[in-house]
């Protein structure tokens, strides 16, 4: 009995270190790259169901204003997102929001998949900047297309400058479920992060 008493703490401990303070689990890692995950109730759901959300937490060698500059860049975009093939930045009138239209060619047996997102920049210092985004309804700009699945996202970028020209990014994720088993698009959301993230630190540090 003391036994199994002292495995059942073992275990308890080890999953609990597995997991952060808001409760994200680590499911990938490759050097200073970690993505973790969450499943969480999905917001003004009714009736209530879980949804993933993803945290990337990474680094690169360049400034805060380089990371958010190349979000906005559309003839960037390929360099570090591949699997889209358009990308749409719309300027607001007020220079901390901006909307975004982006089509994502999927391999199968996902659909094509694609969103408009308002951007807004949060907070902004010397040393750290914040933007949070959101699915927003536009008919004019970004018409529903029925063969095309419309992702429903939130999330934000944080970008923390820790050393001069030295970066750390926080990246949060919030996607409605599109119905498809756990089994399948685990390693195609994991993988394609992990790639977009790399593919990202690779442009700022000027190798690709």
């Amino acid at each position: 009995m003391k036994i199994n008493v002292w495995l059942f703490c073992w275990l308890v401990g080890l999953s609990a270190a597995a997991q952060d303070k808001d409760g994200f689990e680590l499911v990938k890692k490759d050097g200073t790259i970690s993505v973790f995950e969450r499943w969480i109730t999905y917001p003004n759901s009714n009736p209530p169901f879980k949804a993933r959300e993803v945290k990337g937490e990474f680094y690169y060698n360049n400034s805060i204003y380089a990371g958010l500059h190349l979000v906005q860049d559309e003839e960037k975009i390929s360099k570090w997102q591949s699997h889209v093939s358009k990308f749409e930045v719309y300027r607001q009138a007020d220079s901390t929001e901006w909307h975004e239209y982006s089509y994502h060619d999927i391999p199968w047996p996902v659909s094509d998949q694609d969103h408009y997102l308002e951007y807004t920049l949060a907070v902004m210092s010397p040393t750290k900047l914040l933007v949070t985004f959101k699915s927003v309804v536009d008919a004019t700009r970004a018409p529903v297309d029925e063969d095309v699945s419309r992702m429903e996202l939130s999330g934000s970028w944080t970008w923390e400058e820790i050393a001069p020209n030295r970066t750390k990014v926080t990246y949060i994720i919030l996607s409605k479920p599109n119905g498809l088993p756990k089994w399948l698009t685990d390693p195609i959301i994991r993988g394609n992060i992990m790639t977009t993230i790399r593919e990202y630190i690779e442009v700022l540090e000027g190798k690709r």
